[in-house]
Order: structure tokens, then C-alpha cells, then sequence
């Protein structure tokens, strides 16, 4: 079992973009960590955002995870976790779809993360990092202490860097799986996006 998640501000950010850029829906993405990393931290280096539709459709979603898969193969990376955002504000608890992409991710990387994103705690102004996390260990889903959770290099760098990206509206040119199949010139990589948050 893990002791501590960590996010780098490039996951964290993209996580929030993500969230922001579709409050009205539910929405999903995979979280990488540096091939090999197994230890008692796991550390997130990136997160590639997934759907705001259909977000257990089973083509779309295989289709996308080859995608990553294949990306992270070139770029020494793992999918290594998973986050999701109910489109019901108060909704904290996983949904199955969650829950069965998370413990496929789990087969394959043992200290895999569920981050769950409370939109309640979401605004132009982070005050708090408004993630939870789960972890699958033993056959049962158990919640993460707060403490359990850190964003790099602190919470406060990463609540101040992704205020500034949501106050420049930066989200509005966020692209998930879902923009990218309506039209393939969309970048799901948002590299442009990378180097700001950098």
C-alpha cells in the first residue's frame, strides 16, 4: 500500500483545466508516473484527460488508452492512476466505471490511485488542492488520508500557479479525448498548454 500520492503541477493543473472546462458533466482522465516507479510514493507526472461524454463507452475508451499507451511507451512513462469528476456536485464516491478502469490500471501498476475531484471545493481562486484519493488494496476501495495527498513542489506553488491559468481562462483551449475524435487537429497532449504550466 502506498503512503503517499504526489502530483506534479503539470497533473494537478491539467486535472483542474479539465474540471473547470466542463462543470456541467462528468468527467475522467489517466494519470502517468515515470516507468519503473513502484515505491511506497506514488509520483504523478502528468495526466492525460479522457472524456465529458460517455465516459465508459468501451471503443472510445480503448481507442484512447492505445493512443497513451503508446505514447507513454516513447516517453518512458506509465499510466499509473486515474481521475474522475461526478457531474453531481456533491457526488465523492467513485462510480463503477471508475472503479473498473482503475482496478485494470491496479493489475498492472499495484499502487494505482482513484483522485476524485470535489466540485464544491472548485473556484477561480484555489484555496485548496479539491482533490481526494482512493486506493485499491486488499479487494476493498479505502479512502487516502488529506495528508496523503501532495502536489509538487508545494500545495500553496500549485494553488497559486493554477488560480493564474484559470484567471487567463486557459481551460477554454483545454482538450480532452472527446474534442480530439470530433476533430483529430486538437491536441489531447495539450502541449502548448504544457509549457505555460511549466
Amino acid at each position: 500500500m502506498a503512503s503517499t500520492c504526489e502530483l506534479s503541477k503539470l497533473a494537478y493543473s491539467k486535472i483542474i483545466l479539465h474540471a473547470f472546462k466542463y462543470p456541467h458533466t462528468a468527467i475522467n482522465g489517466v494519470l502517468l508516473a515515470n516507468e519503473g516507479s513502484n515505491s511506497q510514493s506514488v509520483k504523478y507526472v502528468d495526466a492525460i484527460p479522457l472524456f465529458h461524454h460517455n465516459l465508459g463507452l468501451a471503443p472510445m475508451l480503448e481507442v484512447a488508452l492505445m493512443q497513451i499507451d503508446s505514447y507513454c511507451r516513447t516517453a518512458g512513462l506509465v499510466i499509473a492512476g486515474y481521475y474522475h469528476a461526478s457531474e453531481a456536485v456533491a457526488e465523492m464516491n467513485p462510480d463503477p466505471v471508475s472503479q473498473k478502469i482503475c482496478e485494470k490500471i491496479a493489475e498492472y501498476f499495484p499502487n494505482a490511485c482513484l483522485v476524485l475531484i470535489n466540485n464544491r471545493q472548485l473556484s477561480m481562486q484555489m484555496t485548496q488542492t479539491s482533490l481526494s484519493v482512493i486506493q485499491y488494496s486488499d479487494g476493498k476501495w479505502k479512502v487516502k488520508d488529506k495528508e496523503n495527498l501532495k502536489i509538487l513542489p508545494n500545495n500553496e506553488a500549485a494553488l497559486n500557479s493554477v488560480s493564474t491559468l484559470l484567471s487567463k481562462k486557459l481551460y477554454k483551449k483545454f482538450v480532452d479525448f472527446d474534442d480530439h475524435l470530433d476533430d483529430v487537429q486538437q491536441d489531447w497532449l495539450n502541449v502548448s498548454l504544457k509549457s505555460m504550466i511549466d
